[in-house]
């Protein structure tokens, strides 16, 4: 055996840096937080494609039921605005006084209480385009863009 043999086989086992660190745990725990973002960020496609008409059929949802749905969507949409409204005000209170622990995450909660908003609104939307698979750019350009239609 060498020289460099015999100091190889005393000091590899005290100085294994992949085992100190864990690097199998590391490796997988990498895999499982990327896994969870794919999971997060790319839609998955849906399994069946039907119209909005053959979803109603399946779920035996009537006209009645629909504008009872646009009712209740409506006004949830108002309650989350309003609870927007006082978040938005306090997260206006905590900076003008600089308490800025209580801004951020009061900040954090107006930003999900948005998700909410838009949610509501996106399926208020859909009920009354009677159409499935809209996307946020059909949405964005019905809120906020007005097309103007060609009279040919």
């Amino acid at each position: 055996m060498s020289f460099f043999g015999g100091i190889k086989k005393i000091i590899k086992p005290a100085v294994d840096v992949p085992k100190w660190i864990d690097y199998q745990q590391l490796v997988k725990n990498n895999r499982s937080f990327f896994g969870f973002i794919k999971k997060i960020f790319i839609p998955s496609q849906a399994q069946t494609q039907e119209s909005f008409e053959e979803a109603l059929i399946r779920l035996k949802l009537t006209p009645a039921d629909l504008i009872q749905r646009n009712k209740e969507f409506t006004r949830l949409l108002w309650i989350w605005i309003f609870i927007f409204l006082i978040s938005i005000s306090y997260s206006i209170y905590l900076l003008y006084n600089h308490s800025l622990r209580g801004f951020f995450p009061s900040l954090g909660i107006n930003f999900i209480i948005l998700t909410q908003i838009f949610c509501y609104h996106f399926w208020l939307f859909q009920i009354k385009q009677r159409r499935l698979g809209c996307s946020f750019r059909d949405w964005l350009n019905s809120q906020f863009f007005i097309r103007k239609k060609n009279n040919a």
